[in-house]
């Protein structure tokens, strides 16, 4: 039967994108440079992109008729830095007036500073492995918050270090592409965490000095996602955990409390404290834990629930888990009751059928957290547009909107209208 579901008129809708998945044009960035490689999925490129930098004005009009209330956006650091040293005063004004088209139309900037991509500048002097690479990402910080500070109020500062780290020195699917290399992957975590510990300070530090209007938020977003044990043999059981503490716990300690766990390190670099105004989760799946002998694995193997039927998996086999999405924000709730974004949730359903009742069961998760005491305060769908789906282009249809490759014309989706009419009135009927 179904149930008649008020969402608070405090939570903010709206939908998220990255500017390497959707701008095109850019060729300074890495993910242009690994396209070039033949690295991504069809040997696709980032130079398509959904041609968003050059309609931009077109999609604010398009957020606006879906009734977002706020956006997530990355600013593209390879377009405001091409170079070292060299800053670029028509990407300024490019982004300046994208922002304030969106404070125009009512609609509220989150803009997260590194989502994946990088200069390529940057990749050929090591990446986040190069000696000065968390004083080069602070300069870009303070240059970008200095330029967009009167204008958002609200910033992300990393997305996602645990998908980048292992995907770019673990799993080899992002650049540079190294396999197994996990002293890389400890290393570069650590180093996301004290770029997000000073850029937290340093963001609220350039926001206070210049008097900026409206209260400075600043937080990061984590990809939590529900891991479980297969069985209950041993080496299951320990290969979940050691995932978990390594995935998500010592991201979460790091970047919430500035402590720096073992094995990337002991103590607080930058004192005890909470450093997040917010955190972002970034909520899609679960995945179970098969026992393994090779402690490559760490002893145990993700999978996908065998018993889970095809109607509830999404086109790139995920299983659809909306109570996981609960359980994540009370494992960050119960911990530190600090308030919740929800910067990602999204499925990738090329025929629609699925999306409807995926935003509304997720919808329903966040209506029952709000009731039990949980301060969650945004969701974020994932994507507002079709995108590059990083290394596998473009097949996943992650969209609300359609974007037609061909000619890149825009058409929203069946449930791209079902979600707007949920935002203006903060309502939907909910069949469990």
């Amino acid at each position: 039967m179904a149930k008649h579901i008020e969402l608070p008129k405090d939570l903010l809708l709206g939908s998220a994108t990255a500017a390497t998945q959707i701008e095109g044009g850019d060729t300074n960035n890495n993910w242009y440079h690994w396209s070039l490689a033949g690295k991504v999925g069809n040997e696709e490129s980032s130079i398509t992109g959904a041609d968003h930098y050059a309609r931009y004005v077109e999609d604010v009009k398009l957020l606006s008729k879906l009734n977002q209330e706020c956006y997530r956006m990355s600013i593209e650091w390879s377009r405001i830095q091409p170079s070292e040293g060299e800053w670029s005063a028509d990407t300024v004004e490019h982004y300046r007036d994208e922002f304030r088209l969106l404070l125009e139309a009512g609609i509220k900037p989150l803009v997260t500073l590194h989502h994946f991509s990088c200069p390529e500048w940057f990749q050929k002097k090591g990446g986040w492995l190069g000696k000065d690479a968390v004083k080069e990402f602070l300069n870009f910080v303070e240059f970008s918050v200095k330029q967009f500070g009167d204008l958002v109020s609200e910033w992300c500062t990393i997305n996602e270090p645990n998908v980048f780290a292992n995907d770019s020195y673990v799993d080899g699917k992002y650049p540079p592409g190294s396999h197994g290399d996990i002293p890389a992957y400890l290393k570069v975590t650590r180093r996301l965490i004290l770029a997000h510990l000073k850029s937290y300070q340093l963001i609220h530090k350039i926001r206070k000095e210049s008097g900026f209007a409206n209260p400075t938020k600043v937080g990061f977003a984590h990809h939590l996602a529900i891991f479980s044990p297969l069985t209950s043999h041993p080496l299951a059981r320990l290969g979940c955990f050691l995932s978990d503490f390594l995935f998500h716990e010592i991201q979460i300690k790091g970047f919430v409390e500035g402590k720096l766990s073992f094995p990337i390190g002991f103590g607080h670099p930058e004192g005890k404290g909470i450093f997040c105004d917010f955190i972002g989760i970034n909520y899609y799946s679960r995945h179970l834990f098969k026992a393994s002998y090779n402690p490559g694995n760490l002893f145990a193997t993700p999978m996908v629930d065998p018993n889970c039927p095809e109607s509830q998996k999404n086109d790139l086999g995920w299983e659809i888990y909306p109570k996981g999405l609960s359980k994540v924000c009370h494992r960050i709730w119960d911990e530190y009751k600090l308030p919740i974004y929800i910067t990602e949730n999204g499925i990738p359903d090329e025929s629609d059928n699925k999306r409807e009742k995926f935003i509304n069961d997720h919808l329903a998760e966040i209506c029952r957290l709000i009731e039990e005491g949980v301060s969650v305060e945004r969701y974020y769908y994932w994507s507002f547009l079709d995108n590059l789906e990083w290394n596998d282009g473009y097949g996943p249809k992650f969209g609300l909107v359609e974007v037609d490759y061909s000619n890149m014309d825009r058409k929203i989706r069946k449930s791209g209208f079902h979600y707007a009419e949920i935002c203006k009135t903060k309502k939907f009927e909910f069949n469990p």
